[in-house]
């Protein structure tokens, strides 16, 4: 993750969540997903349930992810 903005490890952490069709209450996630053409947003976020979805690997790998962005300060969505 060195050398990624704030705004890039945001969207890597999303992008775990996307990869299984989570659909995103951010306008700026939900065009920046939608212009992906390996994205379908099925689940409604409300509904999406971290585990029922990820491994291990990629609860742990969105966690580092989210740690990552909070030391750098958190990205604010929908500016």
């Amino acid at each position: 993750v060195e050398g990624l903005s704030v705004q890039e490890i945001n969207y890597a952490k999303n992008e775990i969540y996307a990869r299984y069709g989570r659909k995103f209450a951010s306008q700026e996630l939900q065009d920046y997903f939608n212009s992906k053409d390996w994205y379908y947003g099925t689940i409604e976020p409300e509904d999406f349930d971290k585990g029922n979805y990820l491994s291990d690997l990629e609860n742990k790998n969105a966690a580092f992810l989210s740690k990552v962005e909070k030391e750098m300060g958190v990205y604010q969505l929908d500016k």
